[in-house]
């Protein structure tokens, strides 16, 4: 009887240090005596007992600390921090152009794609009530553009444009843009446009898709309007919608 005694006593202590064993390891080891070497049930039992207590009073801050709104790492993207005062962004986008009959009796049948490289600053904090809240940006906009009708030209340019973040605390980010620039191409329209150095103006609405906290896929919709601006005649003007699509970086 005393032998099926000492081994059921045995058998007890093994399965208490399996189940306390990874509790220590994951509370970090308790200060005090250590486990090796114990030979003394009564010792044992105060050691085990001191471990039980730490992992207990662990276990129990950091579930304190959950319910007070500790935000794990990674849990959640936050593009409203992308469009605070002194950020800045790189954005690659490129599209095609259709031309329109606007303030003119005839369309100049312009086509072009453009690839415009885009670095912006924003210059204020998020501000205002829901639906208006957001930032002000300002975008400096290399231009190259590639003519496809009535000829394959090139021209090269830039615009600086005035554009507004509605920041809405989702991964969806619209905005509306609008800027001067000017532009130099080849492309020759002796009844359209006399110069071939002109002035730009353009502007519309656009939405960026934060696949990250600092990437998003921008795409947006212009009016584009080239004319020069009185400099010579004719100038009638190419007037079109522009297309764009491309992908954006913020830090």
């Amino acid at each position: 009887m005393t032998t099926r005694f000492l081994r059921l006593l045995g058998s007890t202590r093994l399965a208490m240090l399996a189940v306390l064993l990874p509790g220590l390891a994951w509370a970090e080891p308790p200060t005090g005596p250590s486990l090796a070497g114990l030979s003394d049930p009564a010792e044992l039992r105060v050691t085990l007992a001191a471990a039980a207590e730490t992992i207990a009073t662990r276990a129990w801050a950091r579930a304190e600390s959950s319910q007070e709104g500790e935000t794990p790492r990674g849990a959640g993207i936050r593009p409203e921090e992308g469009f605070r005062s002194g950020t800045w962004h790189l954005s690659l986008v490129a599209g095609y152009s259709i031309s329109h009959k606007i303030f003119q009796g005839r369309a100049a049948n312009v086509h072009f794609a453009p690839v415009l490289p885009q670095i912006g600053y924003t210059v204020t904090d998020v501000h205002g009530p829901f639906p208006i809240q957001g930032s002000l940006e300002l975008v400096l906009e290399p231009t190259f553009l590639v003519t496809t009708s009535p000829s394959t030209t090139f021209g090269e340019g830039a615009s600086l444009l005035f554009r507004y973040n509605f920041v809405t605390g989702t991964r969806w980010v619209p905005f509306f843009d609008f800027g001067p620039g000017f532009l130099h191409w080849n492309l020759r329209l002796p009844r359209i446009l006399a110069t071939q150095f002109n002035f730009t103006l353009q502007g519309g609405p656009g939405l960026h898709y934060f696949a990250t906290d600092h990437l998003a896929i921008t795409g947006q919709v212009r009016l584009h309007h080239i004319s020069n601006g009185g400099i010579d005649s004719p100038n009638i003007g190419v007037n079109s919608t522009v297309y764009l699509l491309g992908v954006s970086y913020f830090f």
